[in-house]
């Protein structure tokens, strides 16, 4: 890497594989820094149909101790239907987010939430003091379809019981190679970033027909897990940011060599 006083992404074009919704702040951030981001949504996020079940988890809400918010959509879609049972929350419950952002978008909200100083993960959630000690504690984690069960399982562990509520999935984008081509007409990016491993999958599959260099391009990932997947795929050149923040993906690229 440069030291960190480079500015690698000066004319420089980077695939911002983000769901839309996610990928305006990260565009913006390229921009300011006179970078060019092609914007190349890899996966949408679609709402799940309410069930009856899930209906009843939100009704039962004053039951949980604590409430743990896996991501911006979740915490977007949760307090929407929320509001369609609670116009005032439980005074007793606690908010966690796993996440900067996910936790400004419940703050915006007046929600006083515990986010760890470090490390915006799973892993770094599970640090904080107020989960360790868990039990006869009930849980309920709003999140995505699938995604990982670190989580629920730690938690178990300790003593909690944890519930889930699924608000939306995670559907590929399909794209025509015709369009792929037309995205990059100005030219091929310089660099790529996949912040999920649902996300580097569905980009990797898309990149397949129209960009055969793929795999030497600087990737920046948000994780170590993400990291590995890469390097499974056979990407060679990958850079780990320190979180999946708008901010710290902008200094990753910035320090690329």
């Amino acid at each position: 890497m440069a030291d960190s006083g480079s500015h690698w992404l000066l004319g420089k074009r980077v695939l911002v594989t983000r769901p839309v919704a996610q990928a305006k702040g990260l565009i913006k951030a390229i921009e300011a820094q006179a970078g060019v981001a092609i914007a190349c949504p890899a996966l949408v996020i679609e709402p799940l149909p309410e069930t009856a079940a899930n209906k009843q988890k939100i009704i039962d809400l004053d039951r949980y101790d604590a409430l743990i918010v896996i991501s911006r959509n979740a915490a977007q879609m949760g307090l929407s239907r929320i509001e369609n049972y609670w116009p005032q929350l439980p005074a007793h419950l606690r908010w966690f987010a796993v996440g900067k952002s996910t936790a400004a978008c419940l703050a915006s909200e007046g929600i006083a939430v515990r986010v760890p100083a470090v490390g915006f993960n799973s892993e770094a959630l599970l640090e904080l003091p107020e989960l360790q000690q868990l039990s006869d504690q009930r849980i309920l984690i709003l999140k995505g379809e699938g995604g990982r069960e670190l989580l629920e399982q730690h938690l178990a562990e300790r003593g909690a019981t944890v519930e889930t509520l699924a608000l939306y999935q995670r559907v590929a984008v399909s794209y025509s190679k015709s369009q792929l081509q037309t995205l990059f007409a100005n030219g091929k990016p310089d660099a790529l970033i996949a912040t999920s491993v649902d996300v580097l999958k569905a980009m990797d599959k898309l990149l397949t027909a129209v960009l055969a260099d793929r795999f030497a391009l600087p990737l920046v990932v948000a994780s170590e897990r993400i990291s590995d997947a890469a390097r499974q795929l056979g990407y060679r050149r990958i850079i780990t940011s320190p979180s999946a923040a708008d901010d710290s993906i902008v200094m990753t690229l910035n320090v690329i060599g």
